[in-house]
C-alpha cells in the first residue's frame, strides 16, 4: 500500500505539531504508512527552514509554502492526500476549510474552529465532499481509558450510579488568567477566540469522558471568571505589569445525568499556583457501578490532561496495570488508527460537533441559569 502523502499547516520550529503530531510519521512504525510531503508555515523564511529539517528526517523532497497562499496551495497540492492543520484555535476554520473544498481528508487540532458554527461548518463540508477527517483529541487511544471502558461494557463496575471529576490547571502554564505568556499574544484570554479554558482543558476531556459513559442527557452549570484581568509574563515567568482584559471562566461546574442514567458532576479549577502533590489533586476521576468502583488519579501538574498523560486506575482500590506493546504515544496511535482507513477508531468532526453542542449547553446553561435539555440534540 502507498504511503498517504502529509501537508501540514502549522509546521514550524515549536509548537504541539513539532514536539507531538509529526514524530511519530517521521519514526517506525508509521513512517511505513505517512509520508511529510509539505509544509506551510505563516513566514516564507520558516516555511523554507521547516521544509528543509523534515526532508532530512524523511529522506525525501518536502515542498514549503507560507501565508494564507500558501495554505490555498497545500491544499491543492497534487502530492498531499491529508492536509492537518495546526495552528491556533481562531485561525482553524480558515485553514481546513481550503483542504475541503479541495477534496482533501483532514486533521484539525481541538477545537476544530473557534466556535460551534465553525465546526458543524467543518463537518457539513466534510461530509459533502465524501472526505475522511481526524480531530486531535487523542484520548479515545489511551490504553487507561480503553480499559476503563472495556470494563464497563464487560458488566464489572455493574450499573453505573455516578461519577464525579474535579481537574486543576495550574497557572505556570500562562494559557489563561491571572498570568499568561507575553510570547503567546494573551488571545485565549478572549473567549470569542475559541481557547478557553472550557473549550481546551474540559473540551479535551469531555471527548474522553463521553467516549467512556457516553452522552448527557440534560445539565446544569456554573462558569465564574475570578480574574477579568490577565497580567503578561515574561519568557522566565516573570510579571511585566502589562495587563489584558479576560473574558475566560477560570471556574466550571457542571451537574447533570447521563443518558444511561448515571448522576455526573464535574468540576474544573483554573488560576491556582502549582503546589503539586496529591494535596493539588491535579486530576481525580470517580466512577461508582453497584458491583464496584474505579478510580483514575494523576498528581502530575499536568495530570487533567488525559489525553496526552496516562492516570492511575484503581478498580475497589486495587491498581490496574496497563501495559501497552506498541511504543506510540496517544497521538500516534491516533495516527495508526486513521491510517486503517474507515476500519479505524479515532475522534472525527461529527465527534467534535458533538463535544461542541457539548460545550455551548455548559455556556448556555451559565449564562442563563437554568436546566439545559440534550436528548435531542
Amino acid at each position: 500500500m502507498s504511503q498517504i502523502r502529509i501537508g501540514f499547516v502549522g509546521l514550524s520550529k515549536e509548537g504541539w505539531a513539532t514536539t507531538m503530531l509529526a514524530p511519530p510519521l517521521t519514526q517506525p512504525p508509521l513512517s511505513s504508512k505517512y509520508k511529510i510531503t509539505a509544509i506551510c508555515t505563516r513566514s516564507e523564511q520558516s516555511a523554507a527552514v521547516s521544509a528543509t529539517e523534515y526532508a532530512k528526517k524523511t529522506g525525501s523532497a518536502v515542498k514549503g509554502y507560507h501565508g494564507t497562499d500558501g495554505t490555498r496551495a497545500i491544499a491543492a497540492d497534487e502530492d498531499v492526500d491529508v492536509v492537518v492543520v495546526s495552528v491556533k484555535a481562531p485561525d482553524h476554520f480558515a485553514a481546513a476549510m481550503p483542504a475541503l473544498d479541495a477534496g482533501k481528508h483532514l486533521y484539525v487540532e481541538w477545537p476544530a474552529g473557534k466556535s460551534l458554527a465553525e465546526t458543524e461548518a467543518l463537518s457539513e463540508a466534510a461530509r459533502r465532499k465524501g472526505v475522511r477527517t481526524l480531530v486531535g483529541c487523542q484520548g479515545r487511544q489511551s490504553p487507561t481509558l480503553k480499559k476503563l471502558k472495556e470494563m464497563i461494557e464487560n458488566d464489572q463496575l455493574g450499573r453505573i450510579m455516578s461519577t464525579t471529576v474535579t481537574g486543576r490547571m495550574y497557572r505556570e502554564l500562562f494559557a489563561w488568567a491571572p498570568y499568561v505568556s507575553e510570547g503567546k499574544g494573551g488571545y485565549a484570554t478572549d473567549a470569542s477566540n475559541g481557547a478557553t479554558l472550557l473549550d481546551i482543558a474540559v473540551g479535551h476531556f469531555l471527548d474522553c469522558f463521553t467516549f467512556v459513559l457516553g452522552p448527557f442527557a440534560s445539565l446544569s452549570a456554573v462558569c465564574e471568571n475570578q480574574y477579568p484581568t490577565a497580567e503578561f509574563v515574561d519568557a522566565s515567568g516573570q510579571p511585566t505589569g502589562r495587563t489584558i482584559p479576560s473574558t475566560n471562566a477560570n471556574q466550571v461546574a457542571v451537574v447533570g445525568i447521563l443518558k444511561r442514567g448515571t448522576v455526573a458532576s464535574l468540576h474544573w479549577r483554573g488560576g491556582l499556583e502549582s503546589r503539586g502533590g496529591r494535596a493539588g489533586t491535579p486530576f481525580i476521576w470517580q466512577i461508582d457501578g453497584e458491583k464496584g468502583s474505579v478510580r483514575l488519579e494523576s498528581d502530575s501538574l499536568s495530570g487533567s490532561f488525559i489525553h496526552v498523560l496516562e492516570p492511575t486506575m484503581y478498580f475497589n482500590g486495587e491498581e490496574v496495570k496497563v501495559e501497552s506493546e506498541d511504543g506510540l504515544t496517544n497521538p500516534g496511535r491516533a495516527w495508526a488508527e486513521f491510517a486503517k482507513g474507515e476500519q479505524g477508531s479515532y475522534t472525527t468532526i461529527e465527534d467534535a460537533v458533538q463535544t461542541r453542542r457539548l460545550l455551548d449547553a455548559i455556556t448556555r446553561s451559565a449564562q442563563e441559569g437554568k436546566r439545559v435539555d440534550l436528548t435531542s440534540a
